[in-house]
């Protein structure tokens, strides 16, 4: 007899924060330096992607339980 599969597991929170961060790091890198053929971001997209990047970061702090940045 066959053991029944267990259930998926819940995703680690560090894992998941971890990924969002890395994408908005990405973002932001692609924000500063264009890629060849991609227009040149807004002051205004240049600032939201700051500001999603720091959360983002807050976020995977607060996930691998460390003080926020005074």
């Amino acid at each position: 007899m066959t053991k029944p599969a267990d259930p998926p597991s819940a995703p680690d929170p560090r894992a998941l924060a971890k990924l969002a961060w890395e994408a908005a790091w990405e973002r932001l890198g692609n924000a500063l330096q264009a890629p060849a053929g991609y227009p040149c971001a807004t002051p205004a997209q240049l600032a939201e992607c700051f500001e999603v990047a720091q959360a983002r970061l807050d976020e995977l702090r607060a996930a691998c339980r460390l003080p926020p940045e005074p």
